[in-house]
């Protein structure tokens, strides 16, 4: 009866030293890891690369983007309109750049704010640059975490 009294006692201590910091160690994981998704959208933008997006985004039919030239809900609306109409079709370069990024995880949901500037070129060849700030939301899937709500703002034109 000692002995298993005190194996019990043991794996009670162990679960109570253990706990905090697998769970403290898990949160800088997933902050890592949805970084790591965050860049990977960076580039997406970068090279207009639908694979690369697909890697990024949720499939699902809840994904919502919400932008100055529209509101897109689900994923083939997403890579068609964001991707593919606006990025490729309107653009021969881009590159958007991040800077204060902030990321916050709680259980299986994520959200990272940033500002953004947007250096690119026309298809015509016109250089444009833009500057704004951008919030994502990221589910946690099977898959890993996948971005499922993007909005972004442009500052007001001055009057």
């Amino acid at each position: 009866m000692n002995v298993r009294r005190t194996a019990f006692v043991g794996v009670v201590i162990a679960v109570v030293l253990f706990s905090a910091p697998v769970r403290a160690g898990d949160e800088q994981a997933d902050t890592n890891q949805v970084r790591q998704v965050f860049e990977k959208y960076l580039a997406s933008v970068k090279s207009a690369d639908l694979a690369l997006a697909s890697e990024v985004w949720s499939q699902t039919p809840d994904v919502i983007a919400v932008t100055p030239f529209g509101r897109f809900q689900g994923w083939d609306s997403v890579k068609t309109d964001i991707y593919v109409n606006f990025l490729q079709k309107s653009f021969s370069e881009r590159n958007l750049e991040s800077s204060n990024v902030t990321i916050h995880v709680n259980g299986d949901t994520a959200w990272l704010v940033f500002d953004w500037t947007f250096t690119a070129k026309l298809a015509a060849g016109q250089p444009i640059t833009s500057k704004g700030w951008e919030s994502h939301v990221y589910r946690r899937t099977p898959r890993g975490w996948a971005l499922v709500a993007l909005h972004y703002s442009v500052p007001p034109p001055r009057p």
